[in-house]
Order: C-alpha cells, then sequence, then structure tokens
C-alpha cells in the first residue's frame, strides 16, 4: 500500500513542475498608476507603487529595470519576500519600481501593464492569479519584457518560474498527521483552489485519503481570500460540533490552521492536532507551546530572492536561464521553533 502510495506522490511531484494556476478569490480596492519615486521609499500595505534607484549599490545596472508586483502583504512569508526583493534589487544595482495589489487579481493585471509603462524590461510576479494575470503577462513578454514568475504559476511567455515543490512539502505534512493518527481516525480538510501551491497541497490530501482508507475526512471547508482565517475558523467550528470525535485538521497554509485553532479552543477540544504552512508568527507560538498545531514549514526567502536576482542578470547578460526553479523550505516543529519565533520577531520588529 506505502508503494503504491509512494508512486503516486512521486507523480504528483512531477506534475507540479508544470501545473498552472487558477483563479484566486481575492479583492481588494484600486491603486492609482505606478510613479517613480526615490531609493527607501515605503512598500506600504495601502497599495500604489514604490521605486528605487540603487544610491549605494557597488555595480551600476541601472539597464535593469525591474517591476515587483505582488498580489497581497496578508502572509508574512508574502511581506518578506515583498521586502527582500526591493533590497535586493538596490543591492544589485537595479532601478526597480514595486507595486501591492492589495489581493486584488484585476488590480495587480492594471500594476503589471502600469510597470511595463514605466519602462520596466524585468518584471518579478509575486503571490499572483495565473488566469487572472495572463493576459497582462502574456502582452509584457510579447514587448520583449522578461516575465519572473514566483510562486504565481506557469503561464507561456514567461522566461522563469520559481516554486516550492508542493506536492513533495504537503505529502511530509499530511503523512505527519497521518502517523499521528495511526492511519485511522476522522479529519477535517481545508483548502482552495485558486492558487497552484494550495491546488497542489489539496491534490496529496486527496491521494491520501484514497490510500490510507481508515481515514475519514468527514468534511472538506472551502477557504480562500479575503478573510480565510474566519473562513476556517466558521467551518472547522460548525465540523467539530458535528464531529467532536475528529481527530486532526489538515490545514492547506497558516491562515486556516489559526482559524482551526481557534475553533478548536473555543470548543474546549485540546486534543486536536493541525498543521499548516508559510510561518505564521502565532503559529510559530503554537507549535512551541505544543497548542493544536505541531508543524509548519516557510520557504528560504534569502535563497530564493537571491537566485531571482542572479536569473534576472543571467537572462539581461545572456538572452535566457533555465525555466524551473525550485524553491528551498524549511520544516519547523517544537525542536526548531524557537529560532523561526526569533527570525520573524526580529523582522516585524525592524520594519514595523
Amino acid at each position: 500500500m506505502k508503494k503504491k502510495l509512494s508512486l503516486l506522490l512521486a507523480a504528483l511531484m512531477l506534475l507540479g513542475i508544470l501545473s498552472a494556476c487558477t483563479v484566486n478569490d481575492e479583492a481588494g480596492g484600486n491603486q492609482p498608476a505606478p510613479a517613480e519615486q526615490s531609493a527607501g521609499a515605503d512598500a506600504g500595505a495601502t497599495g500604489g507603487t514604490d521605486a528605487g534607484t540603487a544610491a549605494d549599490a557597488t555595480v551600476d545596472r541601472s539597464d535593469i529595470y525591474v517591476g515587483v508586483s505582488i498580489n497581497a502583504l496578508d502572509a508574512i512569508n508574502n511581506q518578506q519576500t515583498y521586502d527582500l526583493m526591493q533590497q535586493k534589487c538596490e543591492k544589485a544595482g537595479f532601478r526597480y519600481a514595486a507595486t501591492n495589489a492589495n489581493g486584488d487579481a484585476v488590480q495587480q493585471s492594471t500594476d503589471i501593464e502600469n510597470l511595463v509603462q514605466m519602462g520596466c524590461n524585468f518584471l518579478v510576479v509575486l503571490n499572483g492569479d495565473t488566469d487572472g494575470l495572463t493576459g497582462a503577462i502574456q502582452e509584457a513578454a510579447a514587448k520583449g519584457v522578461k516575465v519572473i514568475s514566483v510562486e504565481s504559476g506557469y503561464i507561456d511567455g514567461i522566461s522563469a518560474y520559481f516554486a516550492k515543490n508542493d506536492f513533495s512539502l504537503g505529502a511530509a505534512m499530511y503523512m505527519m498527521l497521518a502517523s499521528e493518527m495511526g492511519y485511522s481516525g476522522k479529519i477535517i480538510a481545508t483548502g482552495h483552489t485558486g492558487h497552484p501551491a494550495i491546488r497542489a497541497r489539496v491534490d496529496v490530501q486527496e491521494a491520501m485519503l484514497k490510500e490510507y482508507t481508515g481515514i475519514d475526512c468527514v468534511t472538506f471547508i472551502t477557504t480562500g481570500y479575503p478573510g480565510t482565517t474566519e473562513l476556517a475558523y466558521n467551518g472547522c467550528e460548525t465540523a467539530l460540533q458535528q464531529h467532536p470525535d475528529v481527530e486532526a485538521i489538515w490545514c492547506t497554509f497558516d491562515l486556516e490552521a489559526l482559524g482551526a485553532a481557534r475553533a478548536c479552543e473555543d470548543l474546549g477540544m485540546k486534543d486536536v492536532k493541525i498543521v499548516g504552512t508559510d510561518g505564521e508568527l502565532d503559529v510559530l507560538y503554537m507549535i512551541r507551546d505544543e497548542k493544536y498545531i505541531i508543524a509548519t514549514s516557510v520557504a528560504d526567502l534569502e535563497v530564493t530572492t537571491d537566485n531571482v536576482i542572479s536569473t534576472i542578470q543571467e537572462l539581461a547578460d545572456t538572452g535566457s536561464t533555465a525555466m524551473f526553479h525550485e524553491m528551498p523550505y524549511i520544516f519547523i516543529t517544537k525542536e526548531n521553533a524557537d529560532h523561526y519565533i526569533e527570525q520573524t520577531e526580529a523582522y516585524l520588529k525592524a520594519n514595523s
């Protein structure tokens, strides 16, 4: 039986490299068109564009003008990626401009169009909605702009695609929970189909449930954005009241896990175990304190953003690069939670 699961997951991992994104149910407000500003301008979570030049960079690569477009800054890993990309563009000597669409896929498409109009010859698209961005990205590529997708799915026309292997990541997380349950018992699963990473983890959930028939998923709770945590909370609260013998909740990311944990706490269900992904600070506290959430994971964002910068330089110098770049990730459990709590607290303090 385990051999069959290994073969299935191996196939899913291969497919993960080629997978494309579906629509992300996100909404946000309108933003002004980008306008170039001085280096070090506040990136802000309120939308708009920040731009900078590398005043203190050791190498002048002002021929490289990078537009950094992010869908939303709701999760801490998104905030860190957004900040690191701007910092490293500046250190590399690139000109850059950055936009935050506040969770609005239509706005992010407009942001991309505006960045191209500003003269950006490179785009780094972070955490985007593939279907919603396809037109803007392909139009940019047709104009000669090199587009790098970072956890935004694969779109025809991009020059490079960065992603975690979410099939492998999801399998490891859910295997951990399945083992804790003795491969039998009742669970709740959460997720949605609006992002390639989340969809991959949902696919792994389904594969494992087919293999481990002793595990009974009593309900699947569909979440989305905005309001992820509340959607998870409301769904889990109802499901837990209907099925008080649930042993675990399989969440696809930390904002869901936080809602699930709060539902367990409010209902006094202390023995339910939960996993997530993304490294939210409140999740790290719960892991450390052995309270509901037993594990999460986080991408190595320093390595990833360094690799994005190197890819931009390679594209500028040679015109080509490898298409797929796997993002390394780290599992966080009670054994190493303190380290990541200290790291995350330091980041938040420095950027408050």
